[in-house]
């Protein structure tokens, strides 16, 4: 599902001829930077060394919209595939998640710049963390997740790109970690944080 939804984000960019005042859609890809403050001693029950600060979730997405004309409001899906690496002495973290979300905005000026509240709301996620001292071992999944987030984004249009930034607060839970590699007890873990997103795309 991912590679299908990047596939069709790109191929709406080839398709990219012209930049109307007020566009229809736009496709583009992102960067987001999530700065958890996720509790890691929750999946590391040995607890025999001390564990690494947390460090931000980053990765590369997509985002296809579809906006109302003469309206500024937006609506489409949202491609997140984030993770983070941590370490400290001989303790490793490595955790990777996607997400797959839809996505409303708003966009209260609509000209060649644009400013708005953005919205998305979780659809499909998977997730995996990976736990490794040397001699304990950890593979968590979560049994379900949850997410939301409430930005404001900004950007310019320039001919038929767009290229701007968002800001503002995600909601992630993994609830009910199931460790692969054992019987350790399934924790909750909070992954939630502030973000901060940039994208190009085109618009037509």
């Amino acid at each position: 599902m991912k590679m299908t939804f990047l596939l069709s984000a790109l191929l709406l960019a080839c398709m990219g001829l012209g930049s109307p005042a007020h566009a229809l859609v736009e496709a583009r890809l992102t960067y987001t930077a999530l700065a958890s403050g996720a509790d890691l001693t929750k999946v590391y029950p040995a607890g025999t060394l001390e564990v690494p600060s947390i460090v931000p979730n980053v990765g590369l997405g997509g985002d296809l919209l579809i906006f109302v004309p003469m309206t500024g409001v937006g609506f489409g899906l949202r491609q997140e595939n984030l993770g983070f690496k941590a370490s400290k002495d001989a303790l490793n973290y490595e955790s990777t998640a996607a997400r797959t979300s839809a996505v409303f905005a708003y966009r209260l000026i609509n000209t060649v710049l644009h400013i708005g509240p953005i919205f998305t709301y979780g659809l499909s996620h998977s997730g995996k963390m990976k736990v490794d001292d040397g001699t304990n071992k950890y593979e968590w999944e979560p049994g379900s997740s949850s997410s939301y987030s409430a930005g404001i984004e900004a950007g310019v249009g320039l001919a038929a790109f767009v290229l701007g930034a968002e800001a503002g607060y995600q909601n992630m839970k993994w609830n009910k970690l199931k460790d692969k590699e054992g019987d350790a007890a399934t924790p909750d873990l909070d992954m939630s944080g502030s973000y901060m997103k940039i994208f190009l795309g085109i618009s037509i």
